[in-house]
């Protein structure tokens, strides 16, 4: 290829340089949301970094794709989890690299074990369309993404508070309040968990439910607001 522009990248340095894979940016360039820099005679798909940068959130855009999708499709093998068996054979993986890493690694680990197998208790059975989990994660630029296309916390929370209305005082009392120890409730008191880990871990957790947004920083605040676009079922990413 001759192109003056030494920081374009080939599509396998840049699926690893967003942490998703060349299928994925295939699949975006084919429907026109996210397209190459420059193709060469040769159909060859080459990207600049500075397109590259406005898209560092890969993993997380990839799961935003599917929980914000009207009609629901099955994420790329290399991230969906369709039964808990899977989902933990992979989160074993992760727990374990994080914890040999990271001194917090462990803390880090159980925040996204918690939520995932948040995913498959409360939505057994109930899963509006497509059952499983899509759960990706990037150790380069040290993020845990976790997603799925269930009921939400607003409708699991609605079995103990049927007056509960809102999504985000149901994300506030899910990461905030210790509800009871019985299920569905224990949902609440698992994010309760999620949150003290996090915060201890020094780390940063957004999680989204409905067409509402949280926000847990390092320095111990939490934030809940109105997310930009509503999705169905829960979208949480830990970055550390």
């Amino acid at each position: 290829m001759n192109n003056p522009n030494k920081k374009l990248l080939s599509i396998k340095e840049a699926a690893k340089y967003l942490g998703i894979t060349e299928m994925t940016l295939r699949r975006w360039d084919k429907d026109g949301s996210f397209k190459p820099t420059f193709v060469s005679p040769g159909k060859h798909r080459y990207y600049s970094l500075s397109d590259l940068e406005k898209k560092t959130k890969g993993i997380f855009r990839l799961a935003e794709e599917w929980v914000i999708a009207e009609k629901s499709f099955t994420p790329e093998d290399e991230f969906y989890c369709a039964t808990r068996d899977v989902f933990k054979a992979r989160y074993d993986k992760i727990a374990n690299e994080l914890s040999a890493k990271l001194t917090s690694g462990s803390l880090i680990a159980s925040a996204a074990g918690e939520i995932g197998n948040n995913s498959f208790d409360h939505n057994l059975g109930n899963w509006p369309d497509i059952s499983g989990i899509l759960f990706a994660y990037d150790m380069g630029k040290r993020r845990i993404v976790l997603a799925d296309r269930g009921v939400g916390i607003l409708n699991t929370l609605q079995k103990v508070i049927p007056k509960l209305e809102d999504d985000k005082k149901a994300l506030e009392i899910a990461f905030t309040e210790v509800i009871t120890g019985r299920a569905p409730e224990h949902r609440g008191n698992g994010l309760k968990y999620t949150k003290a880990a996090i915060i201890e871990a020094d780390a940063k957790l957004l999680f989204q439910s409905g067409d509402a947004m949280l926000e847990i920083n390092k320095n111990d605040s939490l934030n809940v607001k109105d997310a930009k676009t509503p999705i169905q079922g829960c979208l949480a990413m830990i970055e550390f």
